[in-house]
């Protein structure tokens, strides 16, 4: 839009919408998904490949293991698998499992709902209502996409400026 200008740069990490386990937790499921029906997958191959680091991995991978979308074998031919087909895990329930929620503010969430701090009422806030219709979109896309479905790495931004 004319006129508009951008805020200046700051550490984006700080406003990440996803935390860092939680793409872990995308990458380390991709990476399952992509050797589905191939046997015990190894925790130093999946930290190696992914960039992860295992400790942190293992950490992730217990929790979906308990969730019921990971298996897991001990010992020497040991490793983690996908428990259910790939086609069966959705983006969008990925990570309601590993946030909680999709929503950006606690009182536009479906399954985590809070009412908001130092907040108008919810029927009056205008945030919130758009805040639900930025959570119902997201929801339609990430739902909509499983593990899966193809997704090839698109260039960073910084490459398309060259």
């Amino acid at each position: 839009m004319p006129g508009l200008t951008c805020l200046p740069t700051r550490q984006i990490d700080n406003l990440a919408m996803l935390s860092q386990k939680t793409r872990y937790a995308i990458r380390a499921m991709q990476h399952l998904a992509d050797h589905y029906g191939e046997g015990p997958v190894q925790l130093a191959m999946i930290a190696d490949e992914q960039k992860i680091p295992a400790k942190f991995l293992t950490v992730i991978l217990s929790e979906l293991t308990r969730a019921g979308l990971v298996e897991s074998q001990r010992g020497r031919d040991g490793g983690y698998w996908l428990a259910i087909p790939p086609i069966d895990i959705t983006y969008g329930d990925l990570i309601r499992h590993m946030r909680g929620s999709l929503a950006l503010v606690p009182c536009a969430s479906r399954y985590a709902h809070e009412k908001c701090k130092n907040c108008l009422e919810e029927g009056a806030c205008r945030t919130r209502a758009l805040m639900l219709d930025v959570r119902d979109r997201t929801a339609q896309i990430l739902d909509g996409i499983r593990l899966s479905d193809p997704i090839a790495p698109v260039p960073s931004f910084a490459e398309d400026s060259v």
